[in-house]
């Protein structure tokens, strides 16, 4: 994000924008290593889960961080606290879903973790819906800016 941050802004950009700008590579990446984290432990071959545990624990500090610095970045300082408590408080929560998972698939699917594997790799496809809702909110303040620039 900070290497973005050096780029010249746009005429009439805030710092604010070209910051959020900054972001969506971050959070593109992010959820590209998480994807990249499904599919290799989704696949049962040892040597790929070595590299599986190093793509997870660059992806945690990648989620963590790019979180941290995305909600410093959109939203007021004063809120910081609040909503990263509250971030956390739903990885919590989603964390807990881990055990019906696992009751899953040790009861019905008889100790094959392949479907469960392949809808939480279909879910994390979702979070690539964050990225993009960045872009495009970015982009429509440029048009925006472009529009009351030219009038």
């Amino acid at each position: 994000m900070d290497r973005h941050k050096g780029r010249p802004r746009a005429a009439g950009e805030s710092e604010q924008e070209a910051d959020l700008r900054a972001s969506v590579l971050s959070l593109f990446l992010t959820v590209l290593q998480c994807l990249l984290f499904s599919i290799c432990a989704s696949i049962p071959y040892l040597p790929l889960q070595y590299f599986t545990f190093v793509v997870q624990v660059f992806n945690r500090s990648f989620v963590f961080g790019g979180n941290a610095a995305f909600i410093s970045v959109a939203f007021p300082s004063c809120h910081f606290g609040k909503l990263y408590g509250l971030v956390m408080a739903l990885s919590a929560v989603f964390s807990l879903l881990q055990y019906p998972c696992l009751a899953l698939v040790n009861g019905p699917l008889d100790g094959n973790p392949l479907y469960v594997n392949i809808g939480l790799t279909l879910l994390s496809l979702l979070a690539f819906i964050h990225p993009l809702s960045v872009f495009l909110h970015c982009r429509s303040l440029a048009s925006q800016r472009a529009i009351s620039a030219s009038s």
